[in-house]
């Protein structure tokens, strides 16, 4: 009687490990780095079920057919094990960038499991002050503008803004998933990025006003850059 007492409690313990077991999104800083960094190579990636898939990446854009956009789906939507970049003799004189429309119609369409959701909320409330860089979304084919231009205004309004006051903020005809999207989206693409003073500052314990006068002199030089 005993020693099935001990065997139900070790299943129920294993069981416990695996529903603790954190999701890893060290794929997204890996397409962040191939799209925002205009990458010329593939993205090489294993999934937890052994999936293997390579996708080509040419100066920060992907092809627009059904095996990459096949592939994507499995990479954004799936556990990922290992995911890295791989250099396949390109030329490294290409410079000219092209929006990676493929990237958003994927994510046009893709949907995550509320486990996996909760999880890149969790994620993304880590980052530290982000800034958003503002583009029409149109250009990129996404179809959900909206939600970006939210985020965009947003962080306009509060100085160290971060993605959990992004969330904090949501209004009820917003869905978790559509602030999702756009935070990833953002992230790969480079439009978002870690507002380096701001998170400096704050951890210095730096006054209101110096953070402030910081996030205020940045727009307006944004502004004058066409930026």
């Amino acid at each position: 009687m005993n020693g099935n007492l001990k065997v139900m409690y070790s299943m129920d313990e294993d069981t416990s490990k695996k529903k603790k077991k954190k999701k890893s999104f060290k794929h997204l800083k890996v397409l962040r780095k191939a799209l925002a960094g205009a990458y010329t190579g593939c993205i090489a990636y294993e999934t937890e079920f052994s999936k293997k898939g390579k996708i080509q990446v040419t100066v920060g854009d992907m092809l627009d057919d059904i095996s990459t956009v096949e592939q994507l789906e499995a990479l954004l939507t799936q556990d990922v094990s290992n995911c890295e970049l791989i250099s396949e003799g390109i030329e490294k004189s290409l410079k000219e960038t092209s929006p990676p429309i493929v990237f958003s119609k994927v994510m046009n369409g893709i949907q995550w499991c509320p486990d996996t959701l909760e999880s890149l909320r969790e994620s993304f409330c880590k980052l530290p002050p982000i800034s958003v860089k503002m583009i029409p979304m149109h250009r990129y084919a996404y179809n959900d503008g909206l939600t970006y231009l939210m985020l965009y205004q947003e962080s306009l309004k509060k100085d160290g803004f971060t993605a959990e006051d992004f969330f904090k903020s949501r209004r009820h005809y917003t869905s978790l998933e559509q602030q999702i999207k756009v935070l990833v989206l953002g992230y790969c693409l480079g439009l978002i990025n870690i507002d380096d003073k701001a998170d400096k500052l704050a951890k210095q314990g730096g006054d209101k006003n110096a953070i402030r006068g910081y996030n205020v002199a940045t727009r307006i030089l944004q502004k004058i850059r066409g930026i």
